[in-house]
């Protein structure tokens, strides 16, 4: 039964009731993820965090007594510690992002924004400093890297507000954020990246350094890598004018072939820059995502 709990609770089938970004992310990190939760680190910085239960043999110091005096139970308290590390969640909200197949319960966007509240809360429990920039056609959000519940709930306040417009304009978009990003960070991308194969990784190759690593998660509708079912369909282009009718049937082999072609073109441009890629689609369990987010993150700091 408890396999069974976790993994709905890493399904984002069932995550897409919850409104609540900050008590999705609590959710999935802290009642889902056994393994997340054990690897982060318990710091001792001046922010109070929460209680734990006692571990015997700790040092009674991290004890609250006044606890113990009402409850007669030893808990420790956790604080949050400033790591001095930055994470930038950049986030495609381009009106591409908006589409939702048939039997999808998430828009990509909706996917994207779940996995960075997960991202931005692991970071919040770990005391690194968190930053978001979220843009289409023009930038609907940019909060700089601060640390602290406050600006936790203030990124998770944004996360909510993204809408799914306009065309994407990585070029110009990536140069305010490169002119705006200071040293020690982390960048995860949330993208469909579509049409974006040789633009993106060029802009990413002048950007990234010794001081930098990029996680770039591609996200996907499974309708896009497959083609929707019927006899014959409209397709209508999310991000300009073109339309066209045909039978998915009789396209649907080269259509998967060309999406082949472009997701592995898009891994090794990324992959030639020194980027991380995966390609994710929208009704994927959460949990291989948030181990590669905390694998590069880990491996930044520790």
């Amino acid at each position: 039964m408890a396999a069974i709990a976790e993994r709905d609770l890493l399904d984002p089938a069932h995550l897409s009731r919850i409104e609540d970004f900050s008590l999705l992310a609590k959710v999935v990190v802290d009642g889902a993820m056994p393994g997340i939760h054990r690897s982060l680190r318990q710091g001792r910085g001046n922010e109070f965090f929460q209680y734990r239960p006692y571990d015997p043999g700790e040092d009674m110091k991290v004890v609250d007594w006044k606890v113990f005096a009402k409850r007669e139970e030893l808990v420790a308290k956790t604080f949050q510690e400033d790591t001095n590390f930055n994470l930038f969640l950049v986030i495609d909200t381009s009106a591409s992002m908006g589409y939702k197949g048939a039997e999808s319960n998430n828009t990509k966007l909706h996917y994207a924004s779940m996995l960075a509240a997960c991202f931005a809360y692991i970071a919040y429990r770990q005391g690194d400093r968190v930053g978001l920039f979220a843009y289409g056609e023009e930038v609907q959000q940019r909060i700089r890297p601060k640390s602290g519940h406050a600006h936790f709930g203030r990124i998770m306040n944004a996360l909510a507000q993204l809408k799914p417009e306009g065309i994407n304009k990585h070029e110009a978009a990536w140069d305010q954020l490169v002119g705006n990003m200071p040293g020690r960070s982390m960048v995860v991308f949330l993208s469909d990246f579509l049409e974006a194969e040789k633009i993106l990784p060029e802009r990413l190759r002048f950007a990234l350094s010794s001081r930098y690593d990029a996680l770039c998660l591609q996200v996907l509708d499974r309708e896009e890598e497959t083609l929707p079912k019927g006899d014959a369909l409209r397709f209508v282009e999310m991000e300009g004018s073109r339309e066209v009718s045909t039978s998915p049937e009789v396209i649907r082999s080269e259509y998967g072939t060309k999406m082949n072609d472009f997701k592995e073109t898009l891994s090794r441009n990324l992959t030639g820059v020194s980027a991380e890629f995966e390609s994710l689609n929208t009704d994927q369990n959460l949990g291989h995502a948030l181990r590669r987010f905390l694998g590069l993150r880990n491996r930044n700091v520790g």
